[in-house]
């Protein structure tokens, strides 16, 4: 059934119509809106219905970057990284949606995981997909989110979580010194305050105190740009133990969801360096678990590629 779908990160809205075809979804009406535009959900998606050439369906889906609560009239999600509560209840009636569903922005991109083609993602870890073993999706960007799916009774199930506030793992002298420098600021410290945008930035000031430097006042794209481009020593530090955390944060994802059918990188920054991939130790610290190394020797790692999958598992969820 023809669907709205909207996916609400902590910088970007997504809003679409998801149409069924044959291969599974069509995105029309697509349209990306900065949040910071606007003063809450309400506003950023009536501007998008206002640009619609096409009737509204009634159908409706949103997901959202923050855990979801239940509530006694129904659900609701606060946007940790926003500032932003959406209420489902509240929002049917303000709109006159007969149905609306509210789901963790996660929870929808691991439900579009089984409907991705190959050139949705780039393969890391070539290894077989054992089929309906479970998957989890993690990706670093406004914050760092995570997600399980697993297979039951012919159906897949979302496992949604807060892995972006689990404890951050170290596994070498540096990083062990780059923590005790983090932990000046924020104890304990945790994945995202590292694996984000800005956790990027709190990386590098840490890479400069520990090579004795002052930090400029950079932004998470300066710190991708320079690091990329080899201009800037710390930067390029910086974008290597980024990855390096991530490798084991990845590997931490794979052993607490037992992904034997893979562990997918999404979000927004992964894109944008993961040509340092090879350079960097990410499969390394994936691997480095102690006695566990062989079992994750077979688990795949997919990075997927800048797209609107989450649009495409909100859609899903309206499938049930």
């Amino acid at each position: 059934m023809t669907s709205i779908v909207a996916d609400i990160g902590g910088t970007n809205a997504r809003f679409a119509i998801a149409k069924p075809i044959a291969e599974g979804y069509q995105l029309e009406g697509l349209k990306v809106v900065d949040c910071k535009r606007f003063e809450g959900f309400d506003s950023a998606l009536q501007h998008w219905l206002d640009s619609l050439d096409q009737p509204r369906p009634e159908k409706v889906c949103i997901a959202a970057a923050g855990p979801l609560e239940k509530t006694p009239s129904g659900k609701r999600v606060y946007m940790t990284n926003l500032g932003w509560s959406i209420d489902a209840k509240a929002l049917a009636e303000e709109f006159q949606f007969p149905h609306l569903e509210l789901i963790n922005d996660f929870a929808a991109l691991a439900q579009s995981l089984p409907r991705l083609s190959s050139s949705d993602y780039t393969v890391l870890r070539d290894v077989p997909r054992p089929q309906g073993a479970p998957m989890v999706v993690l990706g670093p960007g406004t914050g760092l989110g995570v997600a399980g799916l697993a297979e039951a009774d012919g159906r897949y199930h979302v496992l949604a979580g807060e892995g972006g506030h689990a404890n951050l793992t170290v596994s070498t002298e540096r990083e062990l010194q780059l923590l005790q420098i983090l932990m000046k600021s924020r104890c304990p410290v945790f994945n995202e305050w590292v694996l984000s945008g800005s956790g990027l930035v709190n990386l590098y000031r840490a890479v400069c105190e520990l090579n004795g430097r002052t930090p400029e006042a950079l932004t998470p794209p300066d710190v991708s740009a320079r690091g990329l481009d080899n201009t800037d020593p710390m930067c390029r530090e910086t974008l290597l133990d980024f990855l390096n955390f991530l490798g084991s944060a990845a590997g931490d994802a794979a052993l607490y969801m037992g992904a034997r059918g893979g562990v997918f990188l999404g979000g927004g920054i992964l894109p944008r360096i993961a040509e340092l991939l090879p350079e960097s130790e990410f499969e390394q610290r994936f691997l480095n678990k102690g006695r566990v190394a062989p079992w994750l020797e077979a688990v795949p790692v997919y990075a997927l590629n800048a797209g609107y999958q989450a649009l495409i598992g909100a859609a899903v969820q309206l499938e049930g």
